[in-house]
């Protein structure tokens, strides 16, 4: 017997082992029957509270250890969300659970729309101006509502969305140990957001600050100014529609903004010469894409980009460089930045030539896929500039079939 049953069923027992030795008569014992009966119910009603409080912590725990076993699957703010969302539903699946989010106009825009919404916004917004969690239940059911429980999420001082659970007159109501629970989940996710945010800052600053230097490197040559940063947009986009992960897309972003590093050690006299290149100076070029590797390799977290910089100048039939690669053997990572690299080098003006328009340049790689560039990424690239242009985020001052217009590709991205 437990302790609470042992001190209130106690004394009860020891008047009933007294009955039983002595003379007492029935009408003294049966007060005390009832007051056992009464008693039992009593411990019987509390341990089944206790046995509820219990199983409502386990699942409350699954809801937690869910969330933090499928934290590796987000990627985005939004992402955090819905992943605390779902992991609320598995628990309170007899409730409407969703998300508010603070419009620029002040209203409020829902991933649900939940019934009697005039009045779950109010509590909504009373959450959001305290900064608290608030329950509210409703005098009268309305349309099937008869509780609202919300929390607000802080990224920091700033409001990112509050988390919102409603139910019907039906279900239990929410006790001290649901708010407790909601309290703790949106502080957590609001710090998994903020983390989030400052690791998005902290890319950002980094590949300005790496396209500050490949600019300072482009600028070596004032025919290829910008090359890197339009190399590094072309191939992103080649890298979505291939559907690239997030990772992927974002090594391939860096290996084309960096594909070009190695030129800052390329003699001016040869990078900058006007004619045709002499044998020795054509080796000496050659030397980039492996001058380019030796720079990004020290750096470990980008090595996930150093075979698109490395082998950039691979052709598919085997005749590039440095090391002679063939066919599938060329990292697709590779393969993409090329194809971005010989549009853009072909739509920009060279000491040696003026530039083709769009057009032309989209009709030499057609003519070159399947010897210098992959022949499955040509029709692809083809079709994603021929959108960007039509839809005005890719522009050229001409657009010539033939010829030369000496004008450089804007890229609006």
């Amino acid at each position: 017997m437990s302790e609470l049953g042992h001190k209130k069923l106690g004394p009860l027992f020891a008047s009933l082992r007294s009955a039983a030795t002595g003379e007492i008569d029935l009408a003294q014992i049966l007060p005390c029957l009832d007051r056992l009966q009464e008693e039992l119910d009593l411990v019987l009603r509390e341990h089944a509270g206790m046995a509820d409080e219990l199983l409502r912590a386990y699942e409350q725990l699954g809801i937690v250890f869910e969330v933090t076993r499928s934290l590796t699957s987000v990627q985005t703010e939004g992402e955090v969300v819905r992943l605390f969302i779902d992991s609320l539903n598995i628990t309170y699946s007899q409730e409407l659970v969703c998300s508010a989010s603070l419009l620029e106009n002040g209203n409020l825009h829902w991933s649900q729309a939940p019934a009697a919404r005039a009045e779950v916004e109010e509590v909504v917004r009373e959450s959001i101006s305290t900064g608290k969690v608030a329950v509210r239940s409703l005098a009268e059911p309305i349309e099937g509502i008869a509780e609202v429980l919300t929390g607000p999420v802080f990224s920091g001082k700033q409001f990112f969305c509050a988390i919102v659970l409603t139910h019907g007159p039906e279900a239990r109501r929410f006790e001290a140990s649901d708010m407790s629970l909601l309290e703790a989940l949106t502080l957590f996710c609001g710090d998994l957001i903020r983390n989030y945010q400052l690791g998005h800052e902290l890319r950002r600053l980094s590949v300005d600050m790496v396209r500050a230097l490949v600019n300072a490197i482009d600028q070596k040559d004032e025919y290829t100014s910008g090359h890197s940063n339009r190399v590094g947009y072309f191939a992103k986009l080649l890298g979505e529609a291939l559907g690239l992960d997030h990772d992927e897309l974002q090594m391939l972003e860096w290996a084309a903004l960096l594909h070009d590093v190695g030129k800052i050690g390329i003699r001016d006299d040869v990078l900058k010469k006007p004619g045709k290149l002499t044998r020795e100076e054509f080796e000496h070029i050659k030397e980039h894409p492996v001058r380019s590797y030796e720079v990004v390799r020290d750096i470990p977290q980008l090595e996930a980009a150093l075979d698109g910089v490395r082998h950039h100048h691979e052709h598919w039939d085997g005749g590039g460089y440095p090391d002679g690669l063939a066919g599938e053997e060329i990292p697709r990572q590779a393969r993409i930045i090329q194809v971005a690299d010989v549009f853009d080098a072909l739509t920009t003006s060279r000491s040696y030539r003026q530039a083709f328009g769009w057009r032309r340049a989209l009709g030499i790689l057609r003519a070159d896929a399947g010897k210098v560039v992959d022949p499955n990424l040509v029709p692809v690239f083809e079709r994603i500039v021929e959108r960007q242009v039509g839809d005005g985020f890719l522009y050229f001052e001409t657009d010539a079939e033939e010829g030369g217009s000496g004008e450089q590709p804007k890229a609006n991205p």
